[in-house]
């Protein structure tokens, strides 16, 4: 049986380690309102950015449609807040709003479609909407 290093060890356990933290980091989200399966982001090497301001006064939570067609949370997005992400063109996003506890609605996909960041506004008038600016909604 051949005989390791203490380096080769190490990187072993550094690698190991590694692998299990993006296996857990990277799971499905189970959305209560929004689909699971969709239509999947596609391949796109166009860097571009999305901004979500959510102008309600209920939380909302993001997610980006992975390339296999699941969900995966990206974060909360607070009252009056806002966030922003790195994507690309084309990608897919959706976003789920907390109203109360019986009513939850789901939002999007919201695409941005151009090099200049998309700015989606969550908001609540006289219904639930997003105002998409370069964005496809």
């Amino acid at each position: 049986m051949p005989v390791l290093r203490k380096s080769a060890v190490a990187m072993l356990i550094a690698t190991s380690c590694l692998v299990a933290s993006m296996a857990i980091g990277s799971s499905k989200a189970q959305a209560a309102a929004c689909e699971e399966a969709h239509d999947p982001s596609p391949a796109s090497d166009e860097a571009t950015g999305i901004v979500f301001h959510n102008e309600t006064s209920y939380a909302a939570r993001i997610f980006w449609i992975g390339f296999d067609g699941f969900l995966e949370e990206y974060g909360l997005v607070q009252p009056g807040e806002s966030i922003s992400y790195d994507t690309f063109i084309g990608h897919q996003w959706m976003v789920e709003l907390y109203a109360s506890e019986e009513r939850t609605e789901c939002l999007g996909p919201i695409i941005p479609r151009d090099r200049e960041s998309c700015q989606a506004r969550i908001l609540w008038d006289d219904g639930i909407g997003i105002d998409a600016g370069y964005c496809d909604f």
